[in-house]
């Protein structure tokens, strides 16, 4: 599962405003050096960025603003000019470079139109023009190539348009939108998925999701807990995320999905009720084998089972493995509070959650249950949100006949095994009969991480801090401890998620990129700088 996030963690790591301004900056720069020995070259990179910026306007206003188009324009005039600087060869010679950039990014747009064409005919024309033939012949060539590129890749990945993918994260590059969805979209199917509501006191939300918060950061639910948290907060609430069942099988794959589910929530607190007075089971954690089961409670059923691992790492709670036990009175939470070890649900591992979950149900209910909710934000530790998002820490207390447990939430992506004990041994030391420690598994900053594909918690604040801003919460919880009435609610909302088949080719994708990306990289790119720096 983690292949899936790290395999494009470089690409979804830039912002694109900030490429374009430099690259525009070090165009200027670098046509300037070229003037020196060629006076027109200013003159002449102005007029191949128009022809570009031209090509991509005409291809369809609606889908390629002037925005997108400057962004890919400047990108691609920066490659031939610094290719012609570097080789020393007249402006304009690696024109060809340029436009096979624009011919990807067009993939990516237009993934079923010929406009990727466009820019290479127009380069045919300017070599023609200059008498450079065998550029001619090599840039109508390349028409061949590109097109024969995407038939062989199209082929060892079935039923996924390979490379239009590959050039939607070319894309990404040059803008934060939703073009990227258009390669998900295909893939998705309609699907029916739970959401869980709970209302405590009628000011504080959490939102139990079986909706998976991914794939990436701008692309569908990779932005489910950010928006919740604008739409619910926008209402007047205090808002906390958590992940329930599913992995990338239960991706939304577009903007339109994504908005459902925030409507769906919205619609359940518009339409909600005062509640009933909480209801709550003692706290219990049970180890069994590698899986590790706590049974806590919003107030009211059904009760949280949070479910991480001993040995193993805490990911995803696969659908396959819900529909294999057995949950009473409970819903399944997935804690993603363990980045080290392996990924893996064994059948062992299914049998340990089975039987912790039996255990849970032998829990006596409390006479009585008192709750309380404190959340803060974690903006000053992480001003850009790469390891605590814009939903912040929340802490929820529980009081069953005398003994207390702690929930504390971060809107993060997994967590550091040195901050977790630091948390957990902090309040139990302070009489809380149990503690755990969850993340939302936002994936808004997927693609920040070099290497794993996202920061965990803890990886780079400072984890003093951190207790400092925990601290905060659990006394705001602690001072609004109470029999506050809970309400719940259960919506499902029919959206379109990856499934486990849009999943699968996905994977078969990443694996493929790792075998011959860099292929795709050489025939795509590299021969062409080849050529030309031979030939011309």
């Amino acid at each position: 599962m983690r292949s899936f996030e790290k395999g494009y963690s470089i690409l979804f790591g830039r912002s694109p405003k900030r490429v374009a301004l430099y690259a525009t900056a070090l165009l200027a720069f670098l046509a300037a050096l070229k003037a020196l020995s060629a006076q027109r070259a200013p003159l002449l990179y102005a007029l191949f960025g128009g022809v570009i910026l031209l090509i991509l306007l005409s291809a369809d206003r609606a889908v390629i603003n002037p925005r997108r188009s400057y962004y890919v324009a400047v990108i691609s005039t920066l490659v031939v000019s610094f290719f012609d600087l570097l080789f020393q060869k007249a402006p304009l010679t690696f024109a060809l470079v340029g436009a096979v950039i624009t011919a990807v990014v067009l993939q990516s747009l237009k993934c079923r139109s010929f406009w990727y064409i466009a820019p290479l005919v127009a380069v045919s024309a300017i070599y023609y023009a200059v008498g450079e033939l065998y550029l001619f012949a090599i840039s109508l060539i390349y028409i061949a190539v590109l097109q024969l590129t995407r038939f062989v890749i199209n082929q060892i990945v079935r039923g996924l348009d390979a490379m239009c993918m590959f050039s939607s994260f070319i894309y990404s590059v040059f803008a934060e939108d939703d073009v990227l969805e258009d390669a998900f979209r295909e893939l998705g199917r309609l699907e029916r998925v739970p959401l869980h509501v709970f209302t405590i006191g009628g000011r504080h939300v959490v939102v139990v999701s079986d909706f998976h918060p991914g794939p990436f950061r701008h692309i569908g639910g990779g932005m489910l807990v950010d928006e919740l948290q604008k739409a619910v907060e926008g209402m007047g609430y205090s808002f906390t995320f958590l992940h329930g069942v599913g992995s990338h099988e239960r991706d939304p794959v577009d903007g339109e999905s994504l908005r459902r589910i925030i409507n769906a929530v919205k619609s359940a607190l518009a339409y909600g009720r005062n509640g009933a007075p909480p209801r709550g089971i003692y706290p219990q954690s049970h180890i069994v084998g590698d899986v590790k089961v706590v049974g806590l409670s919003l107030g009211a059923p059904p009760y949280l089972a949070v479910v991480s691992r001993v040995n193993s790492a805490s990911d995803d709670i696969p659908t396959w493995v819900s529909r294999l036990v057995e949950t009473g009175a409970y819903i399944l939470i997935d804690a993603q509070n363990k980045f080290d070890g392996a990924v893996q649900w064994r059948e062992e591992d299914v049998a340990s959650l089975s039987k912790g979950l039996k255990a849970l149900q032998e829990a006596p209910q409390c006479r009585v249950f008192k709750i309380g909710v404190g959340k803060v934000s974690a903006h000053h530790l992480d001003v850009l949100g790469y390891e605590i998002g814009p939903a912040g820490i929340s802490a929820i207390v529980g009081e069953c006949d005398g003994a207390r447990s702690l929930l504390v939430v971060f809107d993060g992506n997994n967590l550091h095994s040195e901050l977790y004990n630091k948390i957990v041994d902090t309040f139990e030391s302070r009489g809380y009969k149990l503690v755990e420690v969850v993340t939302t598994d936002t994936h808004r900053a997927t693609g920040i991480g070099i290497g794993k594909g996202y920061r965990i918690v803890g990886e780079r604040i400072d984890h003093g801090q951190i207790l400092k801003a925990i601290e905060e919460a659990v006394s705001i919880a602690e001072r609004s401890l109470g029999d506050h009435n809970v309400d719940y609610k259960r919506v499902e909302v029919e959206a379109y998620v990856l499934g486990e088949e849009g999943f699968r080719k996905i994977q078969d994708a990443v694996r493929m990129y790792k075998k011959v990306g860099v292929l795709i990289t050489a025939v795509v790119f590299a021969l062409p700088i080849l050529l030309i720096s031979l030939l011309a």
